[in-house]
């Protein structure tokens, strides 16, 4: 069975950046003014590598948030790096 992972970014364009991070193909979309990436996951490990690569694009990239929301789970990235989940 297949997890939802939905990302979200202050921007299309930051979302773009992070699109471009991922493992797999994506694509980042405008919602509400907020840039959002939704993609299937194959299973936990895959999700895994999804928020690691988010983590990686969101410091190479000095976002100033970006969230990761997958099944129940939501993590948060904000300016100083931390997460919050």
């Amino acid at each position: 069975m297949s997890i939802r992972v939905t990302i979200e970014a202050a921007s299309k364009a930051d979302a773009q950046l992070i699109a471009q991070q991922l493992p797999i193909a994506a694509n980042a979309k405008s919602w509400r003014g907020f840039g959002v990436i939704r993609v299937d996951a194959k299973d936990k490990h895959e999700t895994k590598t999804l928020i690691d690569a988010v983590s990686q694009g969101f410091r190479e990239h000095r976002l100033k948030w970006a969230r990761v929301r997958y099944g129940d789970e939501e993590l948060f990235f904000k300016v100083n790096g931390k997460r919050v989940g």
